[in-house]
């Protein structure tokens, strides 16, 4: 799937650097992280979900799971290496703060990585009122606050398909 795809090549060229502590944010079952653990054993991995229950699917030991949300990520500045929400920024209620403990969790020089929804495919999804989806140009300016150089990868590839759905957005903190 492009969406673990995009994580996952982000990911190996932090590793490359040196840089090991990555955060998953809002992993509900752990899906990435259970890949990653096998993909990029080189790293060191940490959880948040808003749900302990949930977490409760990371069965592997070595990764240490808390309880949080993306508005109140439970770690002190500038911790992780590497740190990444994937469809879970969505569901934030306050998408301005929850870029900024995205990067704030998030060590200078280390990269936020958000992967969500296309503004721009709004309608071709049945969704909830609750739910928000992003325009490319606006979230990379949000990210811009707090990173010295932000990209967008547009179109990212989900279940075999490409049609403008998913994007991931890339910013590496000041």
């Amino acid at each position: 799937d492009g969406r673990y795809e995009a994580v996952e090549q982000e990911l190996k060229k932090v590793v490359q650097r040196g840089e090991t502590s990555v955060l998953d944010v809002g992993c509900g079952k752990g899906a990435y992280i259970h890949n990653l653990l096998r993909d990029v054993r080189e790293a060191k991995y940490s959880a948040v979900d808003i749900s302990t229950k949930v977490m409760s699917f990371i069965k592997d030991d070595v990764v240490e799971k808390k309880e949080g949300s993306l508005t109140a990520i439970p770690y002190p500045d500038n911790t992780f290496d590497f740190t990444y929400t994937t469809e879970a920024l969505e569901h934030a209620v306050d998408i301005e703060s929850a870029v900024r403990e995205l990067c704030r969790v998030t060590k200078p020089g280390g990269e936020v990585l958000i992967l969500d929804k296309n503004i721009e495919m709004l309608g071709t999804l049945e969704i909830g009122e609750w739910e928000q989806w992003f325009d490319a140009e606006k979230l990379c300016e949000e990210l811009g606050k707090y990173c010295t150089e932000t990209r967008v990868y547009e179109n990212v590839r989900y279940n075999e398909k490409a049609d403008g759905l998913f994007c991931a957005w890339i910013g590496k903190v000041e």
